[in-house]
């Protein structure tokens, strides 16, 4: 879920995650969890909090005002934004390591069959 403001409408959560908030949760079909201390007086979810009690990441961009909520990790999720390291082949067969884009925008798109 992309966000531009660290709290979140619960109609957005909804439509963006399938996670609806209840009185005793964020609930998606029969599972709930507490979310004690996530909304504020507006009913508006603050995004850290919610993200630190669904075990979900969140990463941002503060300069730009521009976040991503990802999804339920089961306890595995980024703690950083940064990339590891990766080297690939280009196109003509020869070694590329990502690195060398530090400092620039990279858009990476990844794709799967399965």
């Amino acid at each position: 879920m992309l966000l531009e403001r660290l709290d979140i409408a619960p109609d957005e959560l909804r439509a963006s995650t399938g996670w609806d908030i209840k009185p005793e949760g964020a609930c998606k079909g029969e599972e709930c969890v507490p979310l004690a201390g996530v909304t504020s007086t507006d009913g508006r979810l603050d995004a850290r909090a919610f993200a630190d009690a669904m075990g979900m990441p969140l990463v941002g961009d503060e300069q730009h005002g521009r976040w991503a909520l990802g999804p339920r990790s089961g306890g595995h999720v980024l703690s950083t934004a940064d990339v590891p390291t990766i080297v690939l082949d280009d196109f003509d067969g020869n070694a590329f390591d990502v690195a060398r884009l530090r400092g620039r925008k990279v858009l990476l798109v990844a794709w799967a069959s399965w």
